[in-house]
Order: structure tokens, then C-alpha cells, then sequence
């Protein structure tokens, strides 16, 4: 019996259940690198597409809110003109030079260009956008924080959003529906 356990105990040191573990197997390490990439890839994306969203879909809002945040922190007067098709924005200097604030080709106005769009002051004036022809600022946004304000309505097929823009800063949208 003596030779059958030296022979056991041979055959155990040889497969290695006798060893202590040191280290990882191949597969042990690669398995933990495609869950590290996935992890990363999949963060990664999502970073990206939010980058993505965040500059591609400008809302009025952001941008009537971005204007405000400019002329506080610049101390300028920032004019926004609109029409049917377009609209600009331009910086008032203290010297009441015009200088263009930002070349607006991201401007969530340009998917408006098919619907009929009106702008009413707050005196009650109402002005239809087709027919502005960009001499006159629909909107001022002052150092203050303040705005000469206004209601900006855009017609849809089923429903009319407005998109009020008070002195104060702040921006309400309503959705009305026919």
C-alpha cells in the first residue's frame, strides 16, 4: 500500500490540486478586459449621444435662456431678430454698435420655417414673423437679467405652442390645442 500512495501522492502534485493559487488564467483575464470594454464602450456612447443631443436640440428655451445668461455676464444689450425663415442675434456695444453675437445654423428656429409663427409684445401689438423684416429686435435681453419679453405662437397642424417670455427671465411654455 506504501507505493500506491507515493503514487497518489505523485499523481496529486502533478495535476496541481495540491498547489496554492498565484495568479490568473488566461481566460480569468480575459474575461475582465471584455467586461472593462463593454463597460467603458457603453459609457463612453452615452457620453457622446448626450454631447450630441445636447448641441444638435437647442430649444427656444435654452436659447432665450443662454441669451439672458450672455448679456448678464458680457454686461451687453442682446438683441434677437426673427422672421418666417431665420433668425439672428446680435450683441449692442455701449457705443449702440451692432456686432453679431453667434452664427445661429444650430437654431431650433429653422424647424419652424413651414409654420406660421406670431409674435405679440406685451403692449398688446401682434406682429405675423412672414412679414418682419428683421429691422426691428422681437426681443432685448438687458445686463439685469431682465428682457423686454413677449409671446412667441407657432402653429402646428393639431395644436398652437406659445412660448412666453416674461421680463423677468423667466420662460413658460403652453400648449393649446384646437
Amino acid at each position: 500500500m506504501g507505493c500506491l500512495g507515493e503514487l497518489v501522492r505523485i499523481l496529486i502534485l502533478e495535476i496541481g490540486c495540491n498547489k496554492k493559487k498565484k495568479g490568473f488564467t488566461l481566460i480569468e483575464v480575459l474575461v475582465v478586459l471584455v467586461i472593462i470594454g463593454i463597460t467603458s464602450s457603453l459609457l463612453f456612447l452615452n457620453i457622446g449621444l448626450s454631447e450630441t443631443v445636447s448641441k444638435n436640440k437647442l430649444s427656444l428655451n435654452t436659447l432665450f435662456n443662454y441669451l439672458s445668461e450672455e448679456s448678464i455676464i458680457t454686461g451687453n444689450l442682446i438683441a434677437w431678430h426673427a422672421n418666417d425663415k431665420k433668425d439672428f442675434i446680435y450683441i449692442i456695444d455701449h457705443q449702440m454698435q451692432k456686432q453679431m453675437l453667434l452664427d445661429n445654423t444650430q437654431s431650433p428656429w429653422k424647424n419652424f420655417s413651414s409654420n406660421s409663427k406670431t409674435f405679440k409684445y406685451f403692449d398688446g401689438s401682434i406682429m405675423q414673423l412672414d412679414k418682419n423684416d428683421l429691422s426691428k429686435p422681437l426681443i432685448i435681453f438687458y445686463p439685469s437679467g431682465e428682457n423686454s419679453g413677449g409671446v412667441i405662437s407657432i402653429s402646428f397642424s393639431n395644436f398652437i405652442q406659445e412660448i412666453t417670455i416674461n421680463n423677468n427671465g423667466k420662460i413658460e411654455t403652453k400648449i393649446i390645442e384646437y
